[in-house]
């Protein structure tokens, strides 16, 4: 977390941005949590007013007009490189019915996870306590079972342990990203 002064001496904070692939969908139980959600993502900048999702602020390159099924009540995050979006992923799991978000990071990390929404979530009237499972994946030990091998940065060429950690995290989106409708994503993760 950093703190600065604003031109009038306020002591203001906020925090490093944290960069993270997204790839999933989630279905809500009615219209207004899935309203509540895609709010959230407006006001974060996530998305544009007509749901077409954005990155640092600019529309992305996903060929799709939008990332909302309002009949079926579906949001869908086409995989992208989403900076902080990993951070409010949880929140945007009230009132699910259903969903998955996929998620991956090499930015001061090398993480994976899948998230789930809990049954309890889908309630008349659900809580923001313990709404997702979140399933950690050890990318090194996935690694390690589909023969890529570990490299370790300090070992390693220059751009050797980059290119190796791609490999991996391509590998891994293969295996775990969700299929998504073909008229509400954006392109693959490769």
């Amino acid at each position: 977390m950093y703190f600065g002064l604003t031109d009038s001496g306020v002591v203001r904070g906020g925090s490093m941005s944290f960069y993270a692939t997204v790839v999933g969908y989630i279905q809500y139980r009615s219209q207004t949590f899935l309203d509540a959600a895609l709010d959230k993502l407006r006001h974060g900048g996530w998305l544009d007013t007509e749901n077409r999702w954005r990155t640092d602020g600019r529309s992305g390159g996903h060929g799709h007009l939008s990332s909302v099924d309002s009949e079926n009540l579906l949001l869908v995050v086409p995989s992208d490189l989403y900076r902080n979006l990993a951070r409010i992923s949880t929140s945007l799991f009230v009132g699910a019915t259903d969903g998955v978000l996929v998620i991956s990071s090499v930015d001061g990390c090398f993480d994976a996870w899948v998230e789930r929404p809990l049954p309890a979530v889908a309630a008349p009237d659900p809580t923001t306590d313990a709404i997702t499972s979140i399933e950690a994946v050890d990318l090194e030990a996935f690694a390690r079972k589909y023969d890529l091998g570990v490299k370790r940065f300090e070992a390693s060429a220059p751009g050797e342990y980059a290119a190796w950690q791609n490999q991996v995290l391509r590998a891994f989106h293969r295996e775990f990203d969700p299929e998504l409708p073909p008229n509400l994503t954006g392109p693959d993760f490769e």
